[in-house]
């Protein structure tokens, strides 16, 4: 839609991440970085949109019920550039991107499930995100936390295994 709406050249690529919920803003954004490095003097937009009307669950299955209620209509846009020149006018730089899933786990992978007729939230779901996002924190740790912090955290894991 942006593509035609704006005539943009045959030279423009075209990514349209479908049927990943919230995170695939996330994933875009990453896709987008990665295609940033390697194109020079480029610009990247992403759009996320998540739209649920077309998946309203109408039944009494009280573990569908729920995305109802968290799901709703959004959208989101940013455009990213790697061009030397517009970072004076940039109100954010984009230092760090880091993905990790759990989706070869069954209780993770079935915490969230787009069934026949609406998506299902398992028990399992706030274990799930507490133990992905504590991963996610790990990872993202050695990007940002100073070589102090770091040695901190490393020296009480290694407590916490000694004892």
């Amino acid at each position: 839609m942006v593509i035609n709406h704006y005539k943009l050249k045959h030279q423009i690529l075209s990514y349209n991440l479908s049927g990943m919920g919230c995170s695939a803003g996330l994933i875009a954004i990453d896709l987008a970085k990665q295609l940033l490095q390697v194109h020079s003097n480029s610009y990247a937009l992403v759009v996320n949109t998540e739209n649920m009307t077309s998946g309203w669950y109408l039944g009494n299955n009280r573990s569908m019920l729920l995305s109802n209620c968290l799901f709703r209509v959004g959208g989101a846009a940013i455009l990213l550039s790697n061009i030397s020149s517009d970072s004076h006018r940039s109100k954010y730089h984009l230092k760090h991107t880091v993905r990790t899933h759990k989706g070869s786990q069954d209780n993770c992978y079935n915490s969230v499930f787009q069934k026949e007729d609406e998506v299902s939230l398992s028990k399992d779901l706030m274990s799930s995100a507490g133990f992905a996002l504590k991963e996610n924190i790990t990872t993202l740790g050695k990007y940002v936390l100073p070589s102090l912090e770091q040695f901190k955290f490393i020296s009480s894991f290694v407590v916490k295994k000694v004892l």
